[in-house]
C-alpha cells in the first residue's frame, strides 16, 4: 500500500495553540468554562465499572475548532455530562504520594485521587504543567509514556487536547488516565522482544494486509470487541509479534501519516454495512492524530518508541475487530461536494448527531491529516464528507463490557 504524500519529521511544526485564558470571545468563553466545570465536577472514568472514559475535552476542543457555536458546547456538555461520574460520587480521592503513585498504576478507583495528586504537582511546580508532563512520562526504566496505548490509548488523545488549549487541567486529567489505563503491553516497548519477523516492510498498511490472510488468526475470534485484545496476547501472542517486528519504523512523520491514511481507510472505508461505522478503529485515526500534535512537543528520541507503540495498538485493534477489509477505492469514488475545509465544518454542525462526542473527533482528524502533509485526489476531505453523510452510529462492540474481565 503506497503512502500518499511525503512529510519531512524534522520540519513538522507545532500545531496552533489556542489559549482561551488570552481570548474574549463567546465561544472562547464558554470552552473554558466548561472544561474546568468538566475538571472539578466529573472523573475521567465513567461506568459501567469506570472502563469508559470522559470524552468531553475532546469533543468540545473539537467542535470549537470545527466552528461550533457557544450553545452547542452547552448541548454537547449537557447531554455528555449525563453519563459521568461525579468526583463526589464515593471515588477514592486521596492516597497519591511522590514516593507510591506507581504502586497504584492500572487502579481504576483511583481515577479522582491521581487527578488530584498531579494537580497538586502542577501547582507545586508555579503551574508549570509541560515540565510535569514531561518529568512523569519519560523518566525511569518503565516509562509511564509505555503505557498510553491502555485504555483505547485514550491518554495520548487527552494529552493532546492539553497542548492544543494550553490547559492544565486536561493535562493533569491526561496523566490520570495513564495512570489508571497503564496497560500491560508496555512490557513489549520498554524492552523489545526477540525479532520473530519473517518479512520487513515500512508500511503499516502493508502489516495489517498481511494479518488479514494469516490463517494462524482464522477462529481466533467469533465477535468484535475490546474483550478480544486480551485473548490475542494470550493465544497469538507470536504472531502478533511476528507482524509487529516486521514493521520497521526509520521514519516517524512519514510512517504516522502512511498510518493516518490505513486509518482513514479502516474508520470509514472498511465496507461496513451503510451508517454504521466501526467504534473502535476509529480509535486508530484520532490517535494517530493525536501523536500529529505530541510529537513536535516531545524529545526527537522518543518519536520512534512511541511509533512503534502506536503500531502495535493499530495491528491488535485491527485484529480485535475481525480483520475487516479496507479499500481505498471506498473513499476515492464519493462524489465530493464540499468545495472547502469550511464547508465540510459546517456540514459538520449541521448533522442531527454530532451531538455524539467521537463524531467531530473523527471530522478534525481528518482535517487536520490533509492540512499537515496534504492528500491526492482530496482523499481526506473526501473520507470526511462520506463520514458526515452516511454516519448513523457505531458498531463494533460485540459482546460489550460484559465480556471485558
Amino acid at each position: 500500500m503506497a503512502s500518499q504524500a511525503g512529510c519531512d519529521d524534522s520540519r513538522l511544526a507545532p500545531v496552533t495553540v489556542h489559549d482561551l485564558t488570552q481570548r474574549a470571545d463567546e465561544q472562547s468563553k464558554a470552552l473554558s468554562r466548561l472544561l474546568l466545570s468538566n475538571h472539578v465536577n466529573f472523573a475521567v472514568l465513567r461506568e459501567p465499572r469506570l472502563l469508559f472514559h470522559n470524552h468531553l475535552p475532546h469533543a468540545l476542543g473539537s467542535l470549537y475548532l470545527l466552528g461550533a457555536s457557544p450553545q452547542k458546547l452547552e448541548q454537547v456538555y449537557a447531554a455528555e455530562a449525563a453519563e459521568l461520574r461525579a468526583t463526589n460520587d464515593g471515588l477514592i480521592r486521596d492516597g497519591i504520594t511522590e514516593s507510591n503513585w506507581r504502586d497504584f498504576l492500572g487502579r481504576k478507583d483511583y481515577t479522582v485521587a491521581f487527578t488530584g495528586f498531579f494537580d497538586n504537582v502542577v501547582e507545586n511546580n508555579h503551574g508549570d504543567w509541560k515540565s510535569v508532563v514531561e518529568s512523569y512520562l519519560f523518566s525511569g526504566s518503565q516509562p509511564l509514556i509505555n503505557g498510553f496505548s491502555g485504555g483505547l490509548a485514550h491518554p495520548f488523545i487527552h494529552l493532546a487536547y492539553a497542548y492544543e488549549f494550553n490547559s492544565k487541567e486536561v493535562a493533569t486529567e491526561a496523566l490520570s488516565m495513564a495512570c489508571t489505563e497503564y496497560d500491560s503491553t508496555h512490557r513489549y516497548i520498554d524492552c523489545y522482544p526477540t525479532d520473530n519477523s519473517t518479512y520487513k516492510t515500512t508500511n503499516i498498511g502493508d502489516v495489517l494486509l498481511r494479518i488479514r490472510q494469516d490463517f494462524r488468526f482464522d477462529n481466533l475470534l467469533c465477535e468484535p470487541g475490546f474483550a478480544n485484545l486480551a485473548v490475542i496476547v494470550e493465544k497469538r501472542e507470536l504472531e502478533m509479534l511476528e507482524h509487529w517486528n516486521a514493521w520497521e519504523v526509520n521514519d516517524p512523520l512519514r510512517q504516522l501519516y502512511d498510518c493516518m491514511f490505513t486509518a482513514s481507510l479502516l474508520s470509514v472505508g472498511a465496507g461496513l454495512p451503510l451508517g454504521e461505522f466501526d467504534f473502535y478503529l476509529a480509535h486508530v485515526l484520532t490517535v494517530g492524530h493525536s501523536l500529529r500534535v505530541l510529537f513536535p512537543v516531545f524529545p526527537r528520541n522518543w518519536h520512534v518508541p512511541i511509533m512503534r507503540q502506536y503500531g502495535l495498538f493499530t495491528i491488535l485493534v485491527y485484529i480485535a475487530q475481525l480483520r475487516p477489509a479496507f479499500k481505498e477505492q471506498d473513499i476515492a469514488s464519493w462524489d465530493l461536494q464540499s468545495s472547502s475545509w469550511e464547508n465540510v465544518a459546517q456540514k459538520s454542525q449541521e448533522n442531527e448527531l454530532s451531538i455524539d462526542v467521537h463524531f467531530p473527533k473523527v471530522v478534525r482528524a481528518l482535517k487536520v491529516a490533509e492540512e499537515t502533509c496534504g492528500s491526492r485526489d482530496k482523499h481526506f476531505m473526501k473520507a470526511s464528507e462520506k463520514f458526515i453523510s452516511e454516519f448513523r452510529g457505531w458498531t463494533g462492540f460485540g459482546l460489550g463490557v460484559d465480556a471485558i474481565p
